[in-house]
């Protein structure tokens, strides 16, 4: 079966995920800093859990900056890779005030200049709140670009490539939302629901499982 067309994979998760969004919590831009560095490796809903415990102690990116590594580690502790994140969380707070005046800077560049902060990361960040288009090759994304035969290797940057190569940039942030809820709804890793999938009938590896 020859590859699915980009803007034809494109066009039907519009139809059937119209308002796919970024669903991590956040009041402003430097709590959705926090939240992405947090999502590494764990669900939407435990980074949100713990976002909602973090807003009831620390208001604004000076009050993390001023937090000893014990405590913010203690208070993350829900989520997989506590200590590196909350490192990285600490260190990037401290970054942002020296550097960028504390505003969380814009773009992939500035972001990914950030101690913790991967191209994932920075995708969502740069996506969300400034609209600058990026890809946000996460694990569902990687998964899914290969299945669809676009790439031969579930890798970021192989996935972030296989997108920019097939599509323009206006349809990388939206896009890249809608894969993850494919890839959460349907093209899971393992026992995927081809039977229900959107984009069953284009997917050379449709019924075939694989991990």
């Amino acid at each position: 079966m020859p590859t699915a067309d980009p803007f034809e994979i494109a066009t039907r998760l519009a139809r059937v995920y119209p308002d796919a969004r970024c669903e991590l919590y956040a009041r402003d831009p430097w709590e959705l800093l926090v939240a992405v560095i947090l999502s590494a490796r764990t669900t939407d809903q435990q980074v949100n859990k713990v976002m909602a415990v973090l807003g009831e102690h620390l208001v604004g990116i000076e009050a993390y900056a001023r937090l000893d590594l014990r405590r913010l580690s203690r208070m993350i502790s829900k989520v997989p890779l506590y200590p590196q994140k909350a490192r990285a969380i600490l260190e990037s707070a401290r970054r942002i005030i020296a550097v960028h005046g504390g505003r969380v800077p814009s773009t992939v560049r500035e972001l990914t200049a950030l101690p913790g902060v991967g191209p994932k990361t920075a995708a969502v960040v740069a996506g969300t709140l400034y609209e600058i288009p990026a890809v946000a090759a996460d694990v569902h994304v990687q998964r899914i670009v290969r299945r669809l035969g676009w790439t031969e290797r579930e890798h970021a940057r192989d996935a972030e490539r296989a997108v920019m190569d097939r599509l323009p940039p206006q349809h990388w942030i939206a896009l890249g939302h809608r894969l993850i809820r494919l890839g959460r709804e349907h093209c899971r890793p393992r026992g995927p629901r081809c039977a229900t999938c959107p984009l069953a009938e284009d997917c050379p590896r449709a019924g075939i499982i694989d991990s």
